[in-house]
């Protein structure tokens, strides 16, 4: 589980419509799109399409056009099919007159999921100790169990022993969304990392093991 507490900044590009949810209930519903930047110097940014719904009426239609730039609090989840990401958001608020014209997406992450292969345990160049490591979050795409990697920091921390290869944890910290070659990173400077009991999932088929 992946589920962001997030602040999107970001020009809609495909204007609100009224959709209809499973269960019979409206909202709105738009795409917004922004730039995130490369993960390294000199690498290009990558342009993202994010699916915005909202609750509302037909009234704030007009003023959700395309070409607008918005400024959106709410909650921010993942999606993966194969090898692609989307982000999904639901909007607590929209400022349609935000100070800012610059990209952005920003927030506090909540991860459940699992440790990688492993935990790097680094000095700093002042003494500090800190720990890098990845970890995966599993989801059920209709059959198909799909992994999203998230690369994880944390500074002035020396590694407890829970933390380590195949660890389940449940952690919190900043996120940032960056690309390289090409591809989504999702990466989350922690404040707080701790062991996680996850519930099993149905029994995995052979090409749906972990990709680890």
């Amino acid at each position: 589980m992946i589920k962001v507490q997030a602040t999107i900044n970001g020009i809609i590009s495909k204007p609100a419509t009224i959709r209809v949810s499973g269960d019979g209930k409206k909202f709105i519903g738009f795409l917004v799109k922004l730039s995130v930047p490369g993960s390294r110097n000199n690498m290009p940014g990558k342009e993202l399409s994010i699916s915005v719904s909202k609750d509302g009426d037909e009234s704030e239609l007009p003023s959700l056009a395309a070409g607008t730039r918005i400024e959106a609090t709410g909650t921010l989840t993942f999606r993966k099919t194969g090898d692609n990401l989307y982000f999904n958001f639901h909007a607590d608020t929209v400022n349609l007159s935000p100070e800012s014209s610059k990209d952005a997406i920003e927030g506090t992450m909540e991860f459940k999921g699992t440790v990688g292969k492993g935990v790097d345990e680094k000095t700093d160049k002042k003494g500090g100790k800190y720990v890098s490591f990845s970890a995966y979050s599993t989801e059920k795409s209709g059959d198909a169990l799909q992994f999203t990697w998230v690369r994880f920091i944390k500074f002035d921390y020396v590694k407890e022993a829970f933390l380590e290869a195949k660890a389940k944890i449940h952690a919190t910290g900043k996120l940032t969304v960056s690309a390289y070659n090409g591809r989504i990173d999702l990466d989350c400077r922690l404040e707080e990392v701790k062991p996680w009991e996850r519930q099993p999932f149905p029994q995995t088929k052979d090409n749906e093991n972990p990709p680890i």
